[in-house]
């Protein structure tokens, strides 16, 4: 588990447009949030 203001460790993921998002890509240059939910209908 991160910690506040522990910065968030590369990744790419796929995108529905066909192309990928990669973290680095963007660090630096803009604001980006990272949200997780649950599995949809858990208790979580």
């Amino acid at each position: 588990m991160l910690t506040t203001d522990t910065p968030a460790p590369d990744f790419t993921i796929a995108l529905e447009s066909g192309g990928e998002f990669r973290l680095s890509d963007h660090r630096g240059k803009r604001h980006v949030v990272l949200y997780f939910f649950p599995k949809a209908f858990t208790k979580g």
